[in-house]
């Protein structure tokens, strides 16, 4: 993933020498060279900069790419590229309206300031170009297609910009030169934003797939979602609605099958397989990611889906947790059901059930519930706890278990 990064470097080292080589061969070259010199030190600033914007957005582009939240990958691409455009369109005028001070900035030498400030004003041209292309090729890094990324850099700095050195060289002399740059990095922008398109367009029909009207449930049996916030008793309500009617529940018994569908550790699943590691959204993007885009996550959460929807096809049954609400809502006759509580009612319960004194319970229940709901808004793109999200919303610390029991078991029997 990293070689066409590293070609790009070593092809900007070899256009500088070869434009260099080319300006010392006319008439006052040094000059030129100088000249030269300063416009492609302020070049430096402005390449950097979208560098730093296009690669900084990689990890989340590649996260979501591997996710199949394609979505959030149109998202982030459409808000980079905007950033990207106002920044080159800002610099762009800067260097328009104040070339000689900028030139200036580097060296006090009034000819080469005379020279610089043209070389800086037709060079400026490129920075639109360059920075929506940084952008194109690292969306390309992201999303694992490497090859159309060192092609793109290849023909870039390889290519275009040796053609068009020798070309204007020969029919304008210098000035032609001051105009390679400019010319280059549209050029290539236009070739990269073509294929791009394609690539939009894929994923575009991806999007108009997944946002058709949901389908006929393809299954007869029916299922309960325990969704939950931590703390709430939404396992235990689950476990006994499960028994009062007769049905199946799963809830850490998913554990063993994910391990199994996935080929991961029991221990990995078990602590991943509802909890982000993080609630930043870049923090999770950080994880490291294969050659088809995803990382060990993504492939964790492919088979988690697949378990739940196996189960449902199966047998009736309750699932606690694990986004089941989310994956069985197109595939089954689903009552998804959300339980929730007080922050000091909840408090008392993880205390008295489960034990839990290392640190403040309050604590605890809102670090476990923002990677729940991290996990959850991650990969389903939806609201995790938000009432119309769910047809059933209990307060098991008002209602009280019984009460939860009662009514999701009387909801199931008569719808």
């Amino acid at each position: 993933m990293g070689f066409p990064a590293a070609i790009s470097v070593l092809l900007v080292s070899v256009s500088i020498m070869l434009l260099n080589g080319l300006l010392l061969s006319h008439e006052n070259g040094n000059i030129l060279s100088a000249a030269y010199g300063v416009t492609s030190k302020c070049g430096t600033i402005a390449l950097h900069i979208s560098i730093g914007i296009a690669q900084g957005v990689m990890p989340l582009i590649g996260y979501n790419y591997g996710a199949k939240n394609h979505k959030r990958v149109h998202e982030v691409c459409r808000l980079s590229f905007l950033i990207l455009f106002l920044f080159s369109l800002i610099f762009l005028v800067i260097v328009q309206l104040f070339p000689g001070a900028i030139v200036r900035l580097f060296i006090d030498h009034a000819q080469t300031i005379e020279v610089g400030s043209v070389f800086m004003r037709c060079w400026s041209w490129c920075v639109i170009g360059m920075s929506l292309f940084n952008m194109y090729n690292s969306i390309f890094q992201a999303v694992g297609k490497w090859k159309t990324s060192l092609m793109l850099a290849v023909l870039r700095l390889g290519v275009i910009f040796s053609v068009l050195c020798v070309v204007l060289n020969a029919l304008f002399g210098v000035s032609g030169l001051m105009w390679v740059q400019a010319i280059t990095d549209t050029l290539s922008c236009l070739i990269a934003m073509v294929m791009y398109g394609r690539f939009k367009k894929s994923l575009a029909g991806e999007l108009a797939a997944a946002a058709k009207p949901a389908a006929a449930p393809a299954t007869v049996n029916r299922v309960i979602t325990i969704s939950r916030e931590f703390g709430s008793g939404g396992r235990t309500i689950g476990k006994e609605v499960a028994a009062r009617l007769g049905i199946p529940c799963y809830d850490s018994e998913l554990i063993e099958k994910i391990a199994a569908e996935s080929g991961l550790a029991k221990e990995y699943v078990e602590q991943h397989s509802e909890y982000a590691a993080s609630d930043s959204l870049y923090e999770n993007a950080m994880a490291g990611r294969e050659q088809d885009g995803q990382s060990v996550a993504d492939k964790m959460w492919l088979a988690q889906k697949k378990v739940i929807t196996d189960l449902a096809e199966a047998e009736s049954c309750v699932i606690v947790g694990r986004c089941a609400d989310y994956i069985l809502r197109d595939t089954a006759d689903c009552l998804t059901v959300f339980i929730h509580a007080s922050d000091e009612q909840r408090a008392e319960r993880i205390v008295s059930v489960y034990g839990q004194r290392e640190e403040s319970p309050v604590q605890r229940l809102r670090d476990k519930d923002r990677k729940r709901k991290a996990y959850y808004e991650l990969y389903t793109g939806t609201s995790w706890g938000q009432a119309d999200n769910y047809e059933l919303c209990l307060d098991s610390g008002k209602i009280g278990m019984e009460g939860c029991v009662n009514m999701i078991a009387q909801l199931f029997q008569r719808t």
